[in-house]
């Protein structure tokens, strides 16, 4: 998504990463942070859980993920509508209680609502959050931030994890999570020097936001057999259609914007575009806005299928137009449980 940090004065990277991911996204600010805190867990030292005496609520995706992987499924009283639609997906709701309360939106949190499950713990992703964090800790609530989306691989997004579980007194469950991302790993990587640009929206004005050689995402490309040609940009910046021209990438991948047709539209408009070797070579593709993308963007143990998914990209066996359906049939989409 993914997808989230102020450093300095940039200020709205997520708003479009996520925009990306759920069309709807737009909603989200990020909060800054250091190199150094990615993929830690910011813990509440204060609260100690034991599993079986937990009302959780998630705020992620990706969170939701983990939670789920660590078998706390049915201790989640709430989450944000993103981690559910997930769950629709991947037919996993049955994983949760029935009546488990969804919130539409992450940043600002509904702090009300919030207050009215009576939580034992809240926990969020700092990027998406945002100052919103705050506005929960302030409340009196329990909340436990992870900060995986600007995680530069999946040795850091990983760490997150264990770091999570350890904080919920469950570390052994979390190794077990890590152990079955790195089976899934070793199983899909790959070599290559496909070159490769990733654009995660495209603005009005034709400038669009990328990811850079410090986030997770261009170790999805790097472990597909690709080479993110954008690797030398930082975090998830925000570029000019030149950039594209003269990066003059073999692939170009697109993050579907609310649909398909005016995803095509905005790509074909682009000041350029007809002389880079992806066009001239029929190799764009698109990304359908809800499984596709989310197991690009959000840094979750489900992310490790982006690895075949991009791979599939780079040797030219997928559709152009790459969809829910087509990723659960190929790849066998599904979310580990201990």
């Amino acid at each position: 998504m993914n997808v989230k940090l102020l450093v300095g004065t940039v200020i709205v990277v997520v708003i479009l990463i996520a925009m990306a991911t759920y069309a709807l996204y737009s909603h989200i600010q990020g909060t800054g942070t250091s190199p150094a805190s990615q993929g830690q867990t910011k813990l509440n030292t204060t609260v100690t859980l034991p599993p079986w005496d937990q009302r959780l609520v998630s705020l992620a995706p990706s969170d939701t993920q983990i939670l789920i992987s660590l078998g706390l499924g049915k201790h989640l009283i709430g989450m944000d509508s993103y981690s559910f639609s997930l769950l629709q997906q991947l037919n996993y709701t049955s994983l949760v209680p029935s009546n488990v309360s969804i919130f539409q939106q992450i940043s600002p949190p509904n702090v009300s609502g919030l207050l009215l499950l009576n939580p034992s713990l809240v926990v969020g992703e700092e990027g998406l959050l945002g100052s919103g964090a705050g506005q929960i800790e302030k409340a009196g609530l329990n909340l436990t931030l992870t900060n995986n989306d600007y995680a530069s691989n999946f040795t850091q997004v990983e760490q997150g994890i264990l770091n999570l579980s350890k904080s919920l007194g469950l570390q052994s469950r979390g190794q077990q999570v890590v152990n079955w991302m790195n089976s899934k790993i070793s199983q899909f990587s790959r070599e290559g020097n496909v070159t490769i640009a990733y654009l995660i929206w495209i603005c009005p004005d034709y400038q669009f936001y990328t990811a850079g050689g410090n986030v997770f995402i261009n170790n999805i490309i790097q472990l597909s057999g690709g080479v993110n040609v954008f690797q030398n940009q930082s975090g998830y910046p925000l570029l000019g259609p030149s950039s594209l021209t003269l990066a003059d990438p073999q692939v170009i991948v697109v993050q579907e914007m609310y649909n398909v047709s005016y995803t095509e539209y905005m790509i074909s408009h682009i000041p350029g575009i007809q002389s880079t070797k992806a066009y001239q070579d029929h190799r764009i593709y698109i990304l359908s806005e809800n499984l596709p993308t989310e197991i690009l963007n959000e840094p979750g143990p489900l992310s490790v299928y982006g690895i075949p998914l991009m791979e599939s990209i780079v040797s030219g066996t997928t559709p152009s137009y790459v969809n829910s359906s087509y990723v659960m049939k190929e790849y066998n989409v599904s979310l580990p449980v201990f």
